[in-house]
Protein backbone atom coordinates (compact mmCIF):
# COMPACT_ATOMS: atom_id res chain seq x y z
CA UNK A 1 0.00 0.00 0.00
CA UNK A 2 2.82 2.30 1.03
CA UNK A 3 5.09 1.61 -2.23
CA UNK A 4 1.55 2.18 -4.38
CA UNK A 5 1.06 5.71 -2.54
CA UNK A 6 4.69 6.04 -3.48
CA UNK A 7 3.99 5.70 -7.16
CA UNK A 8 0.69 7.22 -7.10
CA UNK A 9 2.75 10.45 -5.53
CA UNK A 10 5.88 10.63 -8.13
CA UNK A 11 2.85 10.10 -11.08
CA UNK A 12 1.62 13.18 -9.73
CA UNK A 13 4.37 15.16 -8.91
CA UNK A 14 5.19 14.34 -12.61
CA UNK A 15 1.82 15.20 -14.41
CA UNK A 16 1.99 18.42 -12.57
CA UNK A 17 5.35 18.98 -13.57
CA UNK A 18 4.49 18.71 -16.99
CA UNK A 19 3.35 21.94 -17.58
CA UNK A 20 6.35 23.06 -17.51
CA UNK A 21 7.68 24.42 -21.10
CA UNK A 22 10.62 26.46 -22.58
CA UNK A 23 9.64 28.64 -25.50
CA UNK A 24 13.49 29.66 -27.72
CA UNK A 25 14.67 32.87 -28.46
CA UNK A 26 13.08 33.29 -31.63
CA UNK A 27 9.52 31.85 -30.47
CA UNK A 28 6.10 33.00 -29.11
CA UNK A 29 3.55 30.54 -27.26
CA UNK A 30 -0.24 30.74 -27.11
CA UNK A 31 -1.59 28.52 -24.32
CA UNK A 32 -5.07 27.47 -24.36
CA UNK A 33 -6.66 26.71 -21.48
CA UNK A 34 -9.59 24.82 -21.46
CA UNK A 35 -9.88 25.35 -24.99
CA UNK A 36 -9.66 28.98 -24.83
CA UNK A 37 -6.79 31.32 -26.00
CA UNK A 38 -4.75 32.98 -23.83
CA UNK A 39 -3.68 36.47 -24.62
CA UNK A 40 -0.94 38.00 -24.96
CA UNK A 41 1.41 35.68 -26.22
CA UNK A 42 4.17 33.82 -23.65
CA UNK A 43 7.72 35.03 -24.53
CA UNK A 44 11.33 33.42 -24.67
CA UNK A 45 11.68 31.53 -21.51
CA UNK A 46 11.02 28.69 -19.14
CA UNK A 47 6.98 29.22 -18.05
CA UNK A 48 4.38 27.08 -16.85
CA UNK A 49 0.65 25.61 -17.69
CA UNK A 50 -1.76 23.44 -16.57
CA UNK A 51 -0.87 19.96 -17.89
CA UNK A 52 -2.85 18.73 -20.79
CA UNK A 53 -5.45 17.97 -21.51
CA UNK A 54 -6.43 21.43 -19.49
CA UNK A 55 -4.09 23.19 -21.68
CA UNK A 56 -2.06 23.14 -24.39
CA UNK A 57 0.78 25.07 -25.80
CA UNK A 58 1.48 26.17 -29.73
CA UNK A 59 4.32 28.12 -30.64
CA UNK A 60 5.26 29.94 -33.29
CA UNK A 61 7.94 31.84 -34.78
CA UNK A 62 6.71 35.47 -36.02
CA UNK A 63 9.95 36.85 -37.68
CA UNK A 64 10.29 33.86 -40.06
CA UNK A 65 9.38 34.80 -43.47
CA UNK A 66 8.22 31.59 -45.33
CA UNK A 67 7.77 30.98 -49.01
CA UNK A 68 4.71 29.74 -50.21
CA UNK A 69 5.20 29.36 -54.71
CA UNK A 70 1.72 29.21 -56.86
CA UNK A 71 2.60 27.51 -60.67
CA UNK A 72 6.27 26.95 -61.17
CA UNK A 73 7.99 26.67 -64.53
CA UNK A 74 7.77 23.43 -67.05
CA UNK A 75 10.99 21.82 -67.75
CA UNK A 76 11.21 21.56 -71.49
CA UNK A 77 12.35 17.49 -71.55
CA UNK A 78 10.03 15.43 -70.38
CA UNK A 79 10.45 12.13 -69.72
CA UNK A 80 7.97 9.01 -69.96
CA UNK A 81 7.61 8.32 -66.21
CA UNK A 82 7.30 12.22 -65.60
CA UNK A 83 4.23 12.79 -68.47
CA UNK A 84 1.71 12.68 -65.84
CA UNK A 85 3.52 14.76 -63.42
CA UNK A 86 4.06 17.27 -66.03
CA UNK A 87 0.74 17.62 -67.14
CA UNK A 88 -0.64 18.66 -63.83
CA UNK A 89 2.44 21.19 -63.30
CA UNK A 90 0.87 22.31 -66.69
CA UNK A 91 -2.27 23.01 -65.37
CA UNK A 92 -1.26 24.71 -62.39
CA UNK A 93 0.76 27.26 -63.85
CA UNK A 94 -0.90 28.11 -66.96
CA UNK A 95 -2.79 31.12 -66.61
CA UNK A 96 -4.91 32.90 -69.58
CA UNK A 97 -4.00 36.82 -70.40
CA UNK A 98 -7.02 39.16 -71.71
CA UNK A 99 -6.36 38.37 -75.01
CA UNK A 100 -6.66 34.87 -75.12
CA UNK A 101 -2.91 34.04 -74.52
CA UNK A 102 -1.82 31.11 -72.32
CA UNK A 103 0.98 31.99 -70.28
CA UNK A 104 3.14 30.36 -67.90
CA UNK A 105 3.75 31.38 -64.12
CA UNK A 106 5.38 31.20 -60.90
CA UNK A 107 4.50 33.57 -58.79
CA UNK A 108 5.79 33.44 -54.75
CA UNK A 109 4.58 35.00 -51.59
CA UNK A 110 7.11 35.99 -48.65
CA UNK A 111 4.78 35.83 -45.51
CA UNK A 112 4.71 35.80 -41.75
CA UNK A 113 2.71 35.24 -38.91
CA UNK A 114 1.20 37.42 -37.04
CA UNK A 115 1.81 37.80 -33.48
CA UNK A 116 -1.76 39.49 -33.07
CA UNK A 117 -3.24 36.85 -35.14
CA UNK A 118 -1.50 33.67 -33.91
CA UNK A 119 -5.15 32.66 -32.61
CA UNK A 120 -6.85 32.53 -36.14
CA UNK A 121 -3.48 31.04 -37.53
CA UNK A 122 -3.66 28.18 -35.36
CA UNK A 123 -7.13 27.56 -34.88
CA UNK A 124 -8.75 29.46 -37.27
CA UNK A 125 -8.42 27.26 -40.35
CA UNK A 126 -7.65 24.06 -41.36
CA UNK A 127 -4.74 24.83 -43.02
CA UNK A 128 -3.94 28.62 -44.01
CA UNK A 129 -1.72 28.23 -46.35
CA UNK A 130 -3.45 25.91 -48.51
CA UNK A 131 -6.14 29.07 -47.91
CA UNK A 132 -3.84 31.72 -48.55
CA UNK A 133 -2.96 29.54 -52.09
CA UNK A 134 -6.54 29.28 -53.44
CA UNK A 135 -5.82 33.28 -52.43
CA UNK A 136 -3.39 33.58 -54.70
CA UNK A 137 -3.94 31.46 -57.65
CA UNK A 138 -7.63 33.33 -58.05
CA UNK A 139 -6.38 36.91 -57.65
CA UNK A 140 -3.32 35.89 -60.37
CA UNK A 141 -5.83 34.41 -62.51
CA UNK A 142 -8.16 37.30 -62.30
CA UNK A 143 -5.18 39.78 -62.93
CA UNK A 144 -3.71 38.29 -65.47
CA UNK A 145 -7.28 37.81 -67.15
CA UNK A 146 -7.54 41.55 -67.04
CA UNK A 147 -4.33 42.17 -68.84
CA UNK A 148 -2.83 41.58 -72.55
CA UNK A 149 0.01 39.16 -73.00
CA UNK A 150 2.16 42.07 -73.80
CA UNK A 151 1.48 43.37 -70.54
CA UNK A 152 2.32 40.21 -68.77
CA UNK A 153 5.08 39.18 -70.69
CA UNK A 154 7.10 41.33 -70.13
CA UNK A 155 6.29 45.15 -70.06
CA UNK A 156 4.42 45.15 -67.03
CA UNK A 157 6.04 42.89 -64.12
CA UNK A 158 6.22 45.69 -61.58
CA UNK A 159 3.19 46.80 -61.69
CA UNK A 160 1.47 43.69 -61.92
CA UNK A 161 3.84 42.64 -58.52
CA UNK A 162 2.76 45.68 -57.00
CA UNK A 163 -1.04 44.78 -57.57
CA UNK A 164 -1.02 41.60 -56.63
CA UNK A 165 0.94 41.83 -53.34
CA UNK A 166 -1.80 44.86 -52.63
CA UNK A 167 -4.71 42.38 -53.15
CA UNK A 168 -3.37 39.48 -51.57
CA UNK A 169 -2.62 41.44 -48.92
CA UNK A 170 -5.93 42.69 -48.45
CA UNK A 171 -7.69 39.70 -49.12
CA UNK A 172 -5.03 37.66 -46.10
CA UNK A 173 -6.56 40.74 -43.84
CA UNK A 174 -10.44 39.90 -44.62
CA UNK A 175 -10.17 36.28 -43.44
CA UNK A 176 -8.49 36.86 -40.66
CA UNK A 177 -5.81 34.21 -41.55
CA UNK A 178 -3.52 35.55 -38.77
CA UNK A 179 -0.77 36.17 -41.78
CA UNK A 180 1.13 39.39 -42.89
CA UNK A 181 2.34 39.78 -46.52
CA UNK A 182 5.69 40.63 -46.99
CA UNK A 183 5.66 40.37 -50.74
CA UNK A 184 4.74 38.82 -53.80
CA UNK A 185 6.91 37.70 -56.25
CA UNK A 186 7.40 36.78 -60.04
CA UNK A 187 9.67 34.77 -60.56
CA UNK A 188 9.20 33.73 -64.23
CA UNK A 189 6.57 34.15 -67.01
CA UNK A 190 7.30 31.74 -69.89
CA UNK A 191 4.76 30.90 -72.50
CA UNK A 192 3.90 27.42 -73.65
CA UNK A 193 6.45 24.85 -74.95
CA UNK A 194 4.57 24.52 -78.45
CA UNK A 195 4.50 28.13 -79.04
CA UNK A 196 7.76 29.33 -77.32
CA UNK A 197 9.79 30.28 -80.38
CA UNK A 198 7.10 32.53 -81.85
CA UNK A 199 6.97 34.44 -78.14
CA UNK A 200 11.04 34.30 -79.09
CA UNK A 201 10.40 35.98 -82.34
CA UNK A 202 8.37 38.80 -80.77
CA UNK A 203 10.70 39.57 -78.10
CA UNK A 204 13.56 39.73 -80.74
CA UNK A 205 11.59 41.99 -82.84
CA UNK A 206 10.36 43.67 -79.66
CA UNK A 207 14.21 44.14 -78.91
CA UNK A 208 15.03 45.34 -82.36
CA UNK A 209 12.82 47.80 -82.38
CA UNK A 210 14.20 49.27 -79.32
CA UNK A 211 17.35 49.24 -80.37
CA UNK A 212 16.40 50.67 -83.72
CA UNK A 213 13.90 53.89 -81.59
CA UNK A 214 17.30 54.12 -79.82
CA UNK A 215 19.60 54.45 -82.56
CA UNK A 216 17.33 56.89 -84.29
CA UNK A 217 16.99 59.02 -80.92
CA UNK A 218 20.90 59.11 -80.31
CA UNK A 219 21.36 60.25 -83.92
CA UNK A 220 18.49 62.62 -83.57
CA UNK A 221 19.85 64.54 -80.53
CA UNK A 222 23.45 64.24 -82.11
CA UNK A 223 22.25 65.94 -85.69
CA UNK A 224 20.53 68.00 -83.32
CA UNK A 225 23.41 69.06 -81.28
CA UNK A 226 25.14 69.73 -84.30
CA UNK A 227 22.70 71.73 -85.94
CA UNK A 228 22.71 73.70 -82.47
CA UNK A 229 26.42 73.93 -82.98
CA UNK A 230 26.67 74.74 -86.03
CA UNK A 231 24.22 77.94 -85.76
CA UNK A 232 25.79 79.24 -82.55
CA UNK A 233 28.97 79.40 -84.59
CA UNK A 234 27.68 81.31 -87.35
CA UNK A 235 25.44 83.49 -84.75
CA UNK A 236 29.38 84.29 -83.40
CA UNK A 237 30.25 84.82 -87.13
CA UNK A 238 28.32 87.29 -87.39
CA UNK A 239 28.29 89.14 -84.47
CA UNK A 240 31.98 89.38 -84.91
CA UNK A 241 31.75 90.85 -88.35
CA UNK A 242 28.60 93.30 -87.35
CA UNK A 243 30.84 94.34 -84.48
CA UNK A 244 33.90 95.07 -86.66
CA UNK A 245 32.19 96.75 -89.55
CA UNK A 246 30.24 98.88 -87.33
CA UNK A 247 33.60 99.45 -85.64
CA UNK A 248 36.04 99.99 -89.10
CA UNK A 249 32.66 102.48 -89.82
CA UNK A 250 32.74 104.62 -87.12
CA UNK A 251 36.69 105.20 -87.61
CA UNK A 252 36.20 106.25 -91.28
CA UNK A 253 33.51 108.45 -90.24
CA UNK A 254 35.43 109.72 -87.33
CA UNK A 255 38.77 110.28 -90.01
CA UNK A 256 36.19 112.25 -92.27
CA UNK A 257 34.66 114.18 -89.92
CA UNK A 258 38.03 115.51 -88.51
CA UNK A 259 39.38 115.92 -92.44
CA UNK A 260 36.47 118.14 -92.83
CA UNK A 261 37.17 120.28 -89.72
CA UNK A 262 40.74 120.50 -90.98
CA UNK A 263 39.34 121.63 -94.01
CA UNK A 264 37.27 124.51 -92.42
CA UNK A 265 39.87 125.34 -90.04
CA UNK A 266 42.41 126.05 -92.69
CA UNK A 267 39.57 128.12 -94.57
CA UNK A 268 38.93 130.37 -90.76
CA UNK A 269 43.44 130.67 -91.04
CA UNK A 270 43.08 131.47 -94.79
CA UNK A 271 46.01 129.01 -95.83
CA UNK A 272 43.52 128.09 -98.23
CA UNK A 273 40.02 127.82 -99.43
CA UNK A 274 37.58 124.95 -98.62
CA UNK A 275 37.66 123.80 -102.13
CA UNK A 276 41.11 123.60 -102.63
CA UNK A 277 41.65 121.90 -99.59
CA UNK A 278 38.94 119.04 -100.57
CA UNK A 279 40.19 118.65 -104.16
CA UNK A 280 43.97 117.99 -102.83
CA UNK A 281 42.63 115.42 -99.68
CA UNK A 282 40.25 113.96 -103.17
CA UNK A 283 43.83 113.51 -105.51
CA UNK A 284 45.91 111.93 -102.30
CA UNK A 285 43.14 109.16 -101.98
CA UNK A 286 43.32 108.86 -105.18
CA UNK A 287 46.94 108.05 -105.31
CA UNK A 288 46.73 106.37 -102.33
CA UNK A 289 43.61 103.72 -104.19
CA UNK A 290 46.21 103.46 -107.50
CA UNK A 291 48.89 102.85 -105.30
CA UNK A 292 46.69 99.81 -103.69
CA UNK A 293 45.38 98.65 -107.55
CA UNK A 294 47.50 99.08 -109.93
CA UNK A 295 50.21 96.33 -108.24
CA UNK A 296 47.35 94.02 -108.64
CA UNK A 297 46.73 94.23 -112.46
CA UNK A 298 47.88 91.23 -114.09
CA UNK A 299 46.70 92.79 -117.81
CA UNK A 300 47.36 95.80 -120.24
CA UNK A 301 45.24 98.72 -121.45
CA UNK A 302 46.01 100.12 -125.19
CA UNK A 303 44.99 103.92 -125.81
CA UNK A 304 44.49 105.06 -129.31
CA UNK A 305 47.18 108.16 -129.43
CA UNK A 306 45.41 110.44 -132.05
CA UNK A 307 42.82 110.78 -129.49
CA UNK A 308 43.46 112.86 -126.35
CA UNK A 309 42.54 110.71 -123.40
CA UNK A 310 41.81 112.02 -119.73
CA UNK A 311 43.21 109.70 -117.26
CA UNK A 312 42.35 111.89 -114.03
CA UNK A 313 39.13 111.43 -111.84
CA UNK A 314 38.95 114.53 -110.43
CA UNK A 315 39.75 116.92 -112.95
CA UNK A 316 40.69 120.65 -111.60
CA UNK A 317 38.20 123.04 -111.66
CA UNK A 318 38.18 126.77 -112.24
CA UNK A 319 37.54 127.79 -108.37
Amino acid sequence: MKRLLIVTGLLAVAYVASGFYIVKGNEKALVRRFGKAQLPLVGSGLHYALPWPMSTVSRINPNEVRTLQVGGAVSELIEGDQFLLAAQQYQSSEFLTGDKNILNLQVNVQFRLSEAGAAEYLFGSVNPEAHLRLITESLVADVVARSGVDFVHPLGLAELRAILTRRVDELVTSHNLGIVIENVTIEGVSPPLLVKQAFLDVSNARASKERFINEAQAYREQTVAAAHADARQLSDRAKTARRTSIESARGKADRFRNIVAQFRADEQSGVQTYAQSRQMAQRQMYIEMLETIIPKLAGKTLLDSDKPVNLTIFPETSE
